[in-house]
């Protein structure tokens, strides 16, 4: 379990920084954009089109912290009632149900549209749309890579006597 955490701590503060670093190139792309288009009355496309790009992904690796960390909406009300065995394997069966649908609807699915969208050249950018919808694969990976981390910590605090109630992960208690 130490090695898992250790490898989830490093995927963390990597999508953390890169989530970081796309934010503030969006930022400045998006008052460049501002500016251009009111004060010099001349908007960029190009900055346009790569903010939205940016934006993208932004979501994207969003979306897989939100679910790593935990702090995705839940409705735990009936889970919580359940006894400690039960809801382990509540929790192993939604991680495994999450698992079975990223593999085949983002990492599989994502993987086969971004690589028949690859010859497609974005107008204004010069470059392939691969790059737009590659962010689904990859972002899918990190995301089953959570979903394991969450069954092996259900097993872990399963065996330890844990026991993490909803409100105690999402942050409302």
């Amino acid at each position: 379990m130490e090695a898992l955490n250790k490898i989830k701590f490093v995927v963390d503060k990597f999508i953390e920084v890169i989530s970081t670093i796309i934010l503030a190139i969006m930022t400045v792309l998006v008052v460049y954009q501002v500016v251009t288009r009111y004060v010099f009355n001349s908007p960029s496309a190009i900055s346009e089109i790569l903010s939205q790009y940016l934006f993208v992904w932004m979501i994207m690796f969003g979306s897989a912290y939100v679910y790593g960390s935990r702090e995705h909406l839940t409705i735990d009300i009936l889970k919580d009632k359940f006894s400690p065995k039960v809801n382990m394997i509540a929790e192993i069966a939604a991680q495994v149900c999450l698992f079975a649908f990223i593999a085949l609807i983002c990492v599989w699915g994502g993987y086969l549209y971004t690589v028949k969208s690859a010859p497609q050249v974005d107008a204004q950018l010069g470059i392939s749309k691969a790059i737009l919808y590659s962010s689904l694969p990859f972002t899918g990976v990190v995301t089953l890579f959570y979903a394991v981390y969450n069954c092996v910590l259900s097993v872990f605090n399963y065996k330890h006597h844990k026991r993490s109630f909803g409100d105690e992960l999402s942050g409302t208690a």
